[in-house]
């Protein structure tokens, strides 16, 4: 049996809603979703997504054709709180995994952050996503306060990282 290598990845900064882009994010939600079910079925509270326009830059990882990976750059305005830039949906394609591209995905968004003069990121995560938890601290993010409008999110965990 021979292995087939890995298509060489080739990076492309786009838009929140680029169609390649989309589609991960749906194989994200199927993925992490069923992790926070609730036990009665019902629905879970979640905060709506960003909005193209809220999105300054989404970095897609491509493998030859196919989307592989994507993380993406967020101006988050909640009201009565201070603008907070956010990184948002970093997420690797099963198929691509262990290569190091979620890693590559979240220093292309900081480094685009910084491009942008902005000097402090936050994000968003889960408690039951411990590959994201892993993620984020060996990039050096350090834990903060759950902030708006996570604060209402069952089972959030938040990050900053000074740039």
């Amino acid at each position: 049996m021979t292995v087939q290598p890995l298509p060489v990845v080739t990076w492309v900064a786009t838009g929140w809603d680029d169609p390649r882009v989309v589609r991960l994010r749906h194989l994200m939600d199927a993925e992490v979703g069923p992790r926070y079910a609730r036990p009665d079925g019902g629905p879970r509270y979640h905060p709506p997504g960003p909005s193209a326009s809220e999105v300054a830059v989404t970095w897609l990882a491509l493998g030859g054709d196919e989307p592989a990976a994507t993380a993406s750059l967020r101006r988050l305005a909640v009201d009565g709180e201070p603008v907070r830039w956010e990184v948002k949906r970093v997420f690797v394609d099963p198929a691509h995994r262990r290569r190091g591209l979620a890693a590559e995905a979240l220093r292309r968004v900081e480094q685009s952050a910084r491009d942008l003069g902005v000097s402090r990121l936050v994000l968003q995560t889960g408690n039951l996503q411990p590959e994201a938890v892993a993620l984020y601290e060996r990039a050096g993010w350090e834990p903060v306060p759950v902030y708006p409008p996570y604060d209402a999110v069952v089972h959030s965990r938040c990050y900053g990282r000074d740039l």
